[in-house]
């Protein structure tokens, strides 16, 4: 219960840049532009995950990508908490406002059955690999990462590889379409996919582990 706590009282102190900071006006940005994809063609499962994935970044940005998120995390060491509560409560912040996203999407876009389900996983898992990313690098890696999920990140790796002359970039690029987390698999989750569930939520766990191991070494 002390551990709940813990990341509750995290949660409360970085969700008030919603409102606040340019976040809550980057994420509504990105709402409005799936939107207007989607009216223009784009699929609606495809709009529930870019918006839960694509979400999740943009909330890494805010929550963690600035240096004095970094330079902050010793002073939140000296409160009575854990770096595994300071990690978790960090995801949850990134996390939540990429999940509402994906829900509205997937209720104005009338997407099929399991949408909503497989935009709020794919949210989890690239939370947690953004966290891990964003933390250490800043939002230059924000971008970076935001623009390949937005890209490449619902792409096949065989059709990457199928490629002739595919060349290193693009093999590199297939590679961490098929271990990350990337939306082409999560795809499946909107059809009850238990392999694609799983996937998702070891990454989710994985970013949050390795985000403790990152923040007990800034003390």
């Amino acid at each position: 219960m002390q551990f709940l706590r813990c990341v509750h009282a995290e949660f409360l102190l970085v969700s008030p840049r919603l409102l606040r900071t340019r976040l809550g006006l980057a994420l509504l940005a990105l709402g409005v532009t799936l939107v207007w994809l989607r009216t223009h063609g784009l699929d609606p499962l495809t709009v529930v995950l870019q918006a839960g994935a694509l979400g999740a970044v943009v909330g890494s940005a805010g929550v963690v990508g600035h240096e004095s998120d970094r330079a902050a995390l010793p002073t939140a060491l000296t409160h009575p908490t854990t770096p595994l509560a300071v990690a978790a409560g960090r995801w949850l912040a990134i996390v939540l406002p990429a999940v509402a996203l994906a829900i509205a999407c997937a209720i104005w876009g009338a997407g099929p059955t399991g949408s909503a389900a497989a935009g709020i996983m794919a949210a989890a898992a690239v939370g947690g690999f953004a966290l891990v990313v964003v933390l250490p690098l800043g939002n230059g890696a924000a971008l970076s990462l935001f623009l390949f999920m937005a890209v490449a990140g619902t792409v096949a790796p065989e059709r990457l590889v199928d490629l002739a002359r595919p060349g290193a970039l693009r093999l590199a690029a297939a590679s961490a379409l098929e271990l990350g987390p990337a939306l082409w698999h999560y795809r499946d989750i909107a059809t009850g996919d238990v392999g694609a569930v799983l996937h998702a939520t070891a990454w989710t766990g994985l970013g949050i582990l390795v985000t403790r191991w990152l923040i007990s070494r800034s003390r």
